[in-house]
């Protein structure tokens, strides 16, 4: 019986390989064509019911969540495959949870040339959404409420440009006959002005109250400087030695100290010892000038002055 050489040896393994491959690909995309797919076990429970109900119920879950090339829908084959029919691969799968924007954009693509209106919403994409994903403001769209991580738009995203760089007029964004209530429903907001309101409205960005709340409704209760405004870092020592400044109801003294690097505000006996508190002159010079210091050195001091004729002094060196 003659021996195969290593070469018809070497030709047999590989032509055996590629028909095993060829085999497990055909099997494989076979199976995956007839396999009822992500429904099978995803339309099941509470996510099933609140996919059912959400706008995106129509659209196939490949269409947003696997790549349309051919090694995306290979790769996501294989997943499916291997997870559902012969299960040696994980099931968590959450490179497919992903939706990049360039799947929303296969049907949304005129988002970007115009102002869409949906909800009571008035938004220009081309500005509005600089540096951010579809999914920062849509996560829920396709699933509903049995989204794992909802993200929405709300009010207080939207005022942090409205209220240094935008209007502030509420028909900019708001259309017509939608009830004020509905604004305040989600992020931030839903906290900020929900029935706790009192204890967590100072939980938001005081920055952007001043759209609907002008600075003597803030001042009722936490006194002068509120809201704060952008510059406040500079300009609140005014309102911090106010008479009726209330920054203890909000912020413990540490709160001060820890900037200031000292106890603040100054107390009355500050002078006796602030020589030795101003060692660190950088740490003075961020709140005081130097005229803070000479006008009351060179008065207290020198009495006729840091260089001039003193009248009670003897002339001549005498006693």
């Amino acid at each position: 019986m003659r021996i195969p050489d290593s070469k018809t040896i070497r030709r047999a393994i590989i032509l055996a390989s590629a028909v095993v491959f060829l085999g497990a690909l055909v099997a494989t995309s076979y199976v995956t064509v007839t396999l009822p797919g992500c429904v099978a076990c995803h339309s099941k429970g509470t996510f099933g019911t609140a996919t059912a109900a959400a706008r995106h119920t129509d659209v196939a879950c490949t269409s947003c969540h696997v790549s349309s090339s051919l090694t995306g829908r290979i790769a996501f084959g294989l997943q499916e495959t291997f997870h559902m029919v012969v299960p040696i691969v994980s099931g968590d799968g959450r490179e497919w949870a992903k939706v990049p924007d360039g799947r929303c954009l296969t049907c949304h693509d005129d988002v970007e040339s115009k102002v869409v209106t949906a909800g009571g919403i008035k938004i220009a994409h081309s500005t509005c959404d600089v540096d951010a994903a579809c999914t920062d403001c849509h996560s829920a769209t396709a699933h509903g409420a049995a989204t794992t991580w909802v993200r929405t738009y709300d009010m207080n995203t939207c005022l942090r440009c409205h209220v240094t760089e935008a209007s502030t007029a509420c028909d900019l964004c708001h259309t017509e006959g939608r009830r004020p209530a509905d604004r305040v429903t989600a992020g931030v907001f839903a906290t900020t002005h929900g029935p706790q309101w009192q204890k967590t409205h100072g939980m938001g960005d005081s920055a952007t109250c001043i759209v609907c709340h002008t600075a003597a409704t803030c001042a009722k209760c936490h006194g002068p400087g509120l809201p704060h405004e952008a510059k406040f870092i500079k300009t609140h020592p005014e309102y911090a030695l106010a008479p009726t400044a209330k920054c203890d109801g909000c912020h413990e003294k540490r709160f001060c100290d820890d900037c200031h690097g000292l106890d603040m505000p100054h107390t009355a006996s500050f002078t006796a010892k602030h020589a030795a508190a101003s060692e660190d002159k950088a740490l003075c010079d961020r709140c005081h000038a130097a005229s803070d210091c000479t006008v009351c050195h060179v008065k207290h001091i020198h009495p006729g002055g840091a260089v001039g004729n003193f009248p009670n002094r003897p002339q001549g060196g005498g006693q």
